[in-house]
């Protein structure tokens, strides 16, 4: 099929070439639309309708630069509609300026209450700025406004999650997949909840099923990596690992998750040099540090292990884990007194931490002071107890 001259400035029927690159823009032909938004721009530069609609195709070209310069000039011409306040919104969210995007957003929803697009991303801004209580309550309304908008209902589970409010979480991702079955997004982050909830069988499910609709999501091979992990499958969480970096090779935490694999199959030396290429990415990344003193540790290199938990401590002083493997290490030091310095922290930092208890009362034993070490092993026996018993009830 012939494709229709494109009009030129000269010979431009502005209102007939601005219906047809509607058309055009409303089929996904968005560089035919664009040439013709173009065509009227350079008859009327100042036509309001072609530089809003020309800055939301360059936004879905993914140039947010260019877009803010047209729908920024299209607001000079009119004064701005809900619609185009939502636009500039979206495209200041594109640049990151999610500050700007948000007053954009409750601008729109001042003028027009009942607008379901603002509410939803009013939601998600608010996300983004970390106020996950606020994100909750927009993205409520925002489901009340559009109960049938299956982002609404996303964005609501990814801030109920992020809260910790993972039942909630799991229904909002339901409800947005029963809306939209193909929402790799919603399948990923369902993933993540029914991780969180301790169902790493069940959140696998959903990894798959985000890869089957999105086969180079490469935070769904991540997760589904760190889901194997958990039920020790370590070779398959490897590859997962390995698939999701050939994707995307600068990701430190998926460099620093496949040192874990690496580590759980006792391949000490491919672990450091994993744990160490996620700490040239991310020098903060505390948990590295951690891990990859775990992993001296295991090939008895002692005085690094202990240089690589002092790493992590000083960027996170209250890190328990760092301080009972600390802790473990100068017990395999025989320097029982900073072991038990060490536990103690731990202890403060989390007051159930079973394991911290349990080599406390190891330290306490190998300096021959029994009495003690009965009172932290009956604690951790207690604290385990109780944590099963949690566990179970919350399963039943």
């Amino acid at each position: 099929m012939s494709q229709a001259p494109v009009p030129t400035a000269t010979s431009i029927n502005v209102p007939q070439a601005l219906a047809q690159a509607l058309e055009l823009h409303r089929q996904g032909r968005l560089a035919q639309a664009e040439q013709l938004y173009a065509s009227i721009l350079t008859a009327r530069p100042d036509h309001f309708d072609a530089l809003h609609m020309l800055g939301v195709v360059k936004l879905a070209q993914g140039q947010p630069a260019e877009a803010l310069r047209l729908v920024a000039a299209a607001m000079r011409v009119k004064a701005p509609s809900p619609q185009i306040l939502l636009n500039y919104g979206l495209v200041l969210n594109a640049l990151n300026r999610h500050q700007e995007a948000l007053e954009n957003f409750e601008l729109a929803i001042k003028r027009k209450s009942k607008f379901a697009e603002a509410h939803v991303n009013r939601g998600a801004v608010l996300a983004a700025l970390g106020r996950d209580q606020e994100a909750v309550e927009a993205c409520g309304k925002a489901v009340v406004v559009a109960p049938n908008n299956a982002e609404a209902h996303y964005n609501l589970g990814n801030s109920l999650r992020r809260l910790g409010r993972n039942d909630e979480a799991l229904k909002s991702f339901d409800r947005a997949l029963m809306l939209r079955p193909a929402y790799a997004n919603a399948f990923n982050n369902r993933g993540m909840t029914l991780q969180a909830l301790k169902q790493p069988e069940a959140a696998l499910l959903s990894y798959d099923r985000a890869l089957t609709l999105a086969p180079s999501n490469a935070d769904a091979l991540n997760n589904k990596g760190s889901a194997l992990y958990e039920m020790d499958r370590f070779d398959e969480a490897l590859a997962c690992y390995d698939r999701a970096l050939a994707m995307q090779p600068d990701d430190a935490q998926v460099h620093y998750n496949r040192g874990n694999a690496l580590k759980g199959l006792k391949r000490y030396v491919d672990a450091l040099a994993s744990y160490d290429r996620a700490l040239a990415l991310r020098p903060d990344l505390a948990e590295a540090y951690n891990n990859r003193g775990s992993t001296l540790r295991d090939l008895n290199r002692l005085g690094e292990a202990l240089q690589c938990y002092d790493r992590a401590l000083a960027l996170r002083p209250d890190y328990a884990e760092a301080l009972n493997n600390r802790g473990i290490t100068l017990h395999e030091l025989k320097r029982y007194d900073e072991a038990l310095v060490n536990y103690d922290q731990a202890i403060a930092a989390r007051p159930n931490y079973a394991e911290a208890h349990q080599n406390r009362g190891e330290t306490l034993q190998a300096m021959d002071r029994f009495d003690e070490a009965q009172i932290s092993f009956d604690r951790a026996l207690s604290t385990r107890m109780h944590l099963a018993e949690a566990q179970e009830s919350k399963g039943a």
